[in-house]
């Protein structure tokens, strides 16, 4: 028999999904997609426009492009890195000194001539002249003899006795003579062994009037005695030389002058010329000497009074400033000798000696001619700061090249450094620079 079907005994075929087959992954590869935006102009033959391109890197590739770019900064860091430490490289050494402050109100003496465990001094010697016109009443007729200063100077040992009216001749045979009897000390050996000239200054008078005696500076005498005498290696050893020029000598007519406008004129003129002097003293010192401004000695001399119309005249005066003068290592040991007990002749320096006060003894020394003083007494008063010397060339030799770390031993070879502190550039030095000058070295004083 024939089987019968029904509608719903007939089903349609079930429809099968396709399998979904994950995409297959292509190791080590990059793909660029491309922008939703991208055109594509590009025509196949049909006339059908391309959808997109597809571009592919390999990732081993860029990896290894990546590593070079990265080893190249790296060199560029560290090529810098050493270029600054070459150019950029600083290396500073703060060197603390020893010092001593000791409070200072004594009174010293100083000498001329070379005496041991003494003080000794120079003159500097400045000089100008200046002119004023006051009115004259007449004229009268003067006779005035030329004086000055000089220095006797042995250059054998022994010392020899000069009495007075001793005579002195110029080149030019003028004659002066001492005042006052002298002992002229011998030439003694220094600490090198060499002989040095014994020396006395003492004042002298020319043996006649005139202006013909106003002897310049530097003029060389000799002691005739001796040679009259036979006394040929006194002769030869003993001779003399004036610092200063001679001065006051003249002969013929003078301008009479009121005393009391004559002295009004010569009052202002001295002031002037003693202001124009102090004011040149700073300029004209010699370089690593002392000087105190309150021990100038200032002395005026008259000059020869000129015709200046028919009742006019002009005076003229010569001030003359001497100031001793010391070398500062010698003052500045000799103080702290005085007022250091534990100094022990080390080489030291005074750092303020504008604070120091020096006044004479004797105010009458401020007017006087010193250079005819065999001795200088006057006071210190203050607190210098004395500080122990060292050599910051020979530090910076002795460190160049070495350890950072080596600073403690070199600084055993330099007994007037108490401590020092290092400060370098870069960070990472761990040594002083080869070269000597490219250490600086700066100075401070530990008061804590």
């Amino acid at each position: 028999m024939t089987q019968k079907w029904n509608l719903q005994d007939i089903r349609p075929a079930e429809v099968r999904q396709p399998r979904k087959v994950a995409p297959k992954e292509v190791p080590h590869r990059m793909i660029d997609r491309p922008s939703p935006n991208f055109q594509n102009n590009s025509s196949t033959e049909d006339g059908e426009s391309d959808v997109g391109t597809i571009v592919i890197k390999d990732a081993k590739k860029v990896k290894k492009f990546n590593f070079v770019w990265v080893g190249v900064l790296a060199v560029f860091l560290v090529g810098g890195m050493l270029v600054s430490s070459v150019f950029l490289s600083n290396t500073t050494l703060t060197v603390f000194p020893e010092f001593k402050e000791p409070n200072v109100n004594a009174e010293f003496t100083a000498y001329p001539d070379k005496r041991e465990g003494m003080l000794t001094y120079e003159i500097m010697t400045l000089e100008q002249s200046g002119e004023r016109q006051v009115k004259a009443s007449g004229q009268e007729n003067v006779e005035l003899q030329a004086k000055g200063f000089i220095e006797i100077i042995k250059t054998t040992p022994g010392s020899e006795r000069l009495i007075k009216n001793t005579r002195f001749r110029s080149a030019d045979g003028l004659i002066f003579r001492i005042q006052e009897s002298v002992v002229v000390p011998g030439a003694m050996k220094d600490s090198s062994g060499a002989l040095v000239p014994g020396t006395i200054r003492t004042e002298v008078f020319a043996d006649a009037v005139g202006g013909e005696y106003n002897l310049p500076a530097g003029t060389r005498f000799d002691v005739p005695g001796f040679k009259d005498s036979g006394l040929n290696e006194l002769y030869d050893s003993i001779h003399a030389e004036n610092r200063e020029a001679f001065s006051g000598g003249y002969k013929g007519p003078r301008f009479i002058i009121d005393n009391a406008e004559l002295s009004t004129a010569k009052q202002s003129l001295q002031m002037e010329l003693r202001d124009s002097l102090l004011a040149k003293v700073d300029s004209e010192k010699p370089a690593d000497f002392v000087v105190f401004k309150d021990a100038v000695a200032i002395t005026y001399n008259d000059l020869p009074t000129l015709e200046h119309g028919e009742s006019l005249a002009t005076i003229q005066i010569q001030a003359v400033l001497q100031l001793p003068i010391f070398k500062h290592e010698d003052f500045a040991s000799f103080i702290a000798k005085e007022t250091i007990p534990t100094y022990s002749q080390e080489p030291v320096r005074i750092r303020n000696l504008e604070d120091l006060k020096f006044s004479y003894t004797d105010v009458n020394t401020a007017s006087s001619n010193i250079a005819n003083l065999t001795s200088l007494t006057f006071s210190i008063v203050g607190k210098p700061l004395i500080v122990w010397e060292y050599s910051s060339e020979q530090l910076q030799k002795d460190l160049a090249g070495k350890q950072m770390t080596a600073i403690t031993s070199v600084l055993t070879g330099h007994t007037g450094i108490n401590k020092a502190t290092i400060t370098s550039k870069p960070f990472w030095a761990r040594s002083f620079p080869d070269k000597p000058d490219q250490i600086n070295i700066q100075e401070s004083l530990d008061t804590k």
